[in-house]
């Protein structure tokens, strides 16, 4: 069994109140999968479940979103089938394209039928939210509000593709110290008006998306790395209609017009960064 495992990008982003029973935050965001993709292959194994990617796997293979997406499977139906699971990456890890997440969502979808398993996606939702907050989001790939800590996901109108120019700039960073800095913060504005863009999105209105674009979490990254600014301003210049950073980033993501001026737009931006895509949203 093959499936593509789509990167998602984030048109909007808040983050709102720290959780009193766990410590984590809710958040609200628009988000939408995107044609850039990891491809993932699923083989049945009469026990064990056995991970190769390429490029190879870093770290523990028990920290794996992957692997622990088949754990967690097995271990939520008892299923005692075993599997191999091949993946070919193309997303770059750490990006804020939750590459890490998508594959746990192919995988618990994937094996769900390969193994017959037979869970509904909303029991797939429910497994996915202990493999972190984007899986289950995934579990659909469609465009989408998704709020609380993830598990809200409410499928949103689009009324066209989108083409987007992703930049991936040399910039490491943590998820978690990213929360951090973000806590530390004595104003947070200007907050994202999420049903100013899904309106534009239902009703095909570039510009006004471009114009609602916003990402809270700028306001700690910006001032930390001014490369990732300098690329928003890059892709601004170029014709974007509006650029932002996409979940923790560092990824910028640029809305553009159409195609052709996509491909104009990530000529002028490629020199600039480690990574660079023109992609279309999907789903």
């Amino acid at each position: 069994m093959e499936i593509e495992c789509h990167a998602k990008v984030n048109l909007t982003l808040d983050v709102l109140e720290r959780r009193p029973e766990d410590g984590y935050h809710d958040i609200r965001s628009v988000m939408v999968p995107v044609s850039l993709h990891d491809r993932l292959v699923l083989e049945p194994r009469d026990e064990g479940i056995l991970l190769e990617s390429d490029p190879p796997v870093t770290g523990r293979l028990e920290d794996n979103l992957a692997y622990r997406a088949a754990v967690v499977l097995q271990q939520a139906t008892g299923c005692r089938r075993g599997a191999a699971i091949r993946l070919q990456k193309a997303i770059p890890v750490a990006a804020g394209l939750a590459g890490g997440s998508t594959d746990a969502a192919g995988v618990l979808t994937g094996l769900n039928r390969l193994w017959g398993t037979g869970l509904t996606d909303r029991e797939l939702a429910e497994l996915a939210i202990r493999l972190g907050s984007d899986v289950p989001f995934f579990i659909w790939s469609r465009p989408a509000r998704v709020e609380g800590i993830g598990e809200r996901v409410t499928p949103i109108a689009v009324a066209e593709p989108l083409w987007l120019v992703l930049a991936t700039p040399d910039v490491a960073k943590s998820t978690g110290r990213v929360y951090e800095w973000f806590d530390q913060l004595s104003d947070v504005g200007p907050r994202p008006d999420t049903g100013a863009m899904e309106e534009a999105l239902a009703r095909g209105d570039l510009a006004g998306a471009g114009r609602v674009l916003c990402n809270v979490f700028e306001r700690v990254m910006l001032p930390r790395h001014p490369e990732i600014a300098r690329l928003k301003e890059a892709m601004l210049a170029g014709g974007a209609l509006g650029a932002v950073m996409s979940g923790a980033g560092p990824t910028v993501l640029g809305l553009v017009p159409d195609e052709t001026a996509g491909a104009r737009l990530l000529r002028q931006v490629r020199p600039l960064v480690r990574e660079a895509w023109l992609v279309r949203t999907v789903g």
